[in-house]
């Protein structure tokens, strides 16, 4: 079989696949990682050369709709999607735009996540029975806020570390909390002293601010196509929630509210509701 105007080649370390419709037809072309470690975003760029308003990406079943913006006689899109910590097989993206359509692999490669030992009061380990209602609550709004795929992509470039901060306890760990299994880390914690201000990582649009029986003084952030991030313990809001925030600006300041042991920023990104490394979508210090 003879395939005309298709082409695959290997660019910048990207797998760009081009599939097109006919002899003169127009193309579209996948720039996307070869591999990805287990919990870390994967971001995703496509490229048409036809005047076609969006792209629709398609991810662990997952549908995201992302606008294309002109560049030069081009018209691009990008999307950042999700590897779960728990991934076990090459994760494969589709696209699509009109007739177009095109997909490409990425190899997973797999981690050995840590584990970690915590001292904290009792009644945070075993809350008692009175606080349950509030807790049952509180983790059905952030449920439901995490799971949001907000059409607008209001994130745009590089996202920004919100503290200055090394991390103090990685993404990814089994957390042992008084020696008993309770959870695995969904975010990162970065040391902060009390009072350190918080900046936002990107665009985007307040979700949540509120104090939480577990995560103490919280902000959720939404910058949309399913891209939400959080920011836990803090000492103050500076935020309310349906308030739209710049990337750098601030929201609030570290504190040592909730289920802590001391002064620090947890740090979460959720993408199509699944957990990943907040770090592999910052630039390395």
């Amino acid at each position: 079989m003879i395939l005309r105007n298709c082409r695959i080649a290997l660019l910048a370390g990207c797998l760009v696949l081009a599939v097109c419709g006919g002899a003169l037809a127009a193309s579209l072309t996948i720039h996307a990682p070869e591999e990805a470690r287990q919990g870390t975003a994967v971001r995703v760029r496509v490229v048409i050369d036809e005047q076609l308003p969006q792209i629709a990406f398609t991810w662990l079943g997952k549908n995201i709709v992302a606008p294309t913006v002109a560049d030069g006689q081009n018209r691009i899109a990008e999307a950042l999607l999700p590897v779960p910590v728990n991934a076990e097989k090459d994760m494969v993206v589709q696209a699509s735009a009109g007739t177009l359509t095109g997909k490409a692999t990425v190899r997973v490669l797999k981690v050995k996540w840590p584990e970690q030992q915590i001292s904290v009061k009792k009644t945070f380990v075993n809350p008692p029975k009175e606080a349950m209602k509030r807790i049952d609550g509180e983790r059905k709004k952030s449920a439901e806020t995490l799971r949001r795929v907000t059409p607008e992509r209001y994130w745009r470039g590089t996202f920004l570390r919100p503290v200055p901060g090394v991390v103090t306890s990685a993404f990814g760990g089994r957390r042992m909390f008084n020696g008993e299994l309770r959870s695995y880390h969904r975010g990162v914690d970065l040391r902060g002293a009390q009072g350190t201000p918080i900046k936002a990582m990107a665009d985007g649009k307040v979700a949540i601010a509120q104090n939480m029986y577990f995560a103490g003084n919280t902000v959720y952030i939404d910058h949309g196509q399913g891209v939400i991030s959080s920011y836990a313990h803090m000492s103050r809001l500076d935020v309310k929630p349906g308030e739209m925030v710049k990337a750098g600006q601030q929201i609030g300041l570290v504190g040592a509210t909730g289920r802590v042991t001391g002064p620090h920023l947890h740090l979460g990104v959720n993408i199509l509701g699944v957990a990943v490394d907040p770090l592999s979508l910052v630039p390395k210090q």
